[in-house]
């Protein structure tokens, strides 16, 4: 079953990229710009964001697995990087970085609030990609609208912006989306406890390490078989990389089904009993 939701979570993020792609470079807008979560904050589409908002608290970061053109982009860099590189690419559990993803939030907020919309769009995933694909397809193509008066600087941002992508998911997948992205810190506030969930069974657990290899979040975190789905983007790897059927994507936690052994409160009494009556024998000596 996980896989098949995995094939259906690729297909709906390849068209969450395609789409906007073929739109912009027709001059057309997508049903998927609709969608995105700064383009709906920043015209005041409320249905978007209490419709994210829910299917966050639910679900987890389904945003960032499904619609979002940037992390589909990403996952397509870092699966053709793990199928190079299968045996020196092998994702771990990484520190989350709360400092630095707070200090980009309040940037966004920041701007936003005085109405200059530069730094939150150089920021916002889905402005990122369509920066980039105006730059190398839509203006090599001749659609543009009017001519860009910036090209230099426009085409340098893009660049910019694509080599950093390309770069840091080929080695580290997810990592902008959990560091600097002000999407994903937002959603991973919504996100900590979500109704729906990934646990390790600590039963089925083989400590493998297949789960820990494969998450591009670097949010597994194996010895002590805990996932912070505050930085899970639900791309339900970690379940079809396990062996053992030990992951899962579920309501509630595991508890182990056999207790560990504790310690034999027998021997103690015994012990006791049996230097007391040593002790009250030897004062009846004295």
């Amino acid at each position: 079953m996980y896989r098949l939701i995995r094939i259906v979570r690729i297909v709906i993020s390849l068209i969450a990229m395609g789409v906007p792609t073929w739109a912009l470079i027709a001059g057309y807008e997508s049903v998927f710009v609709r969608m995105q979560i700064l383009t709906a904050l920043m015209t005041g589409v409320s249905v978007t964001l209490l419709f994210w908002a829910l299917v966050t608290i639910v679900y987890g970061r389904l945003y960032c697995s499904t619609v979002c053109p940037l992390g589909a982009l990403m996952d397509c860099v870092s699966a053709t990087s793990r199928m190079l590189r299968r045996k020196k690419q092998a994702y771990r559990y990484r520190k989350p970085s709360p400092k630095t993803q707070f200090v980009f939030l309040l940037l966004a907020i920041l701007f936003m609030l005085t109405g200059v919309s530069i730094v939150p769009t150089l920021l916002d995933p889905y402005s990122a990609y369509a920066r980039m694909v105006t730059a190398f397809l839509v203006a090599p193509l001749g659609n543009a609208e009017a001519p860009l008066r910036f090209a230099i600087a426009t085409l340098s941002v893009a660049g910019f912006t694509a080599v950093t992508v390309v770069a840091v998911a080929w080695k580290h997948g997810r990592l902008l989306c959990n560091s600097i992205c002000p999407v994903g810190t937002v959603l991973g506030y919504g996100s900590r406890r979500p109704y729906f969930h990934f646990e390790i069974d600590p039963d089925r657990c083989i400590n493998c390490g297949e789960c820990e290899r494969v998450c591009k979040s670097a949010c597994i975190k194996l010895p002590e078989k805990l996932v912070d789905n505050s930085r899970c983007v639900v791309c339900f790897d970690c379940v079809t990389a396990c062996p053992n059927n030990a992951m899962t994507y579920k309501n509630g936690n595991y508890r182990l089904g056999m207790p560990m052994m504790q310690r034999m409160q027998t021997s103690s009494p015994s012990v006791d009993t049996t230097a007391h009556r040593h002790n009250s024998a030897n004062y009846s000596k004295k």
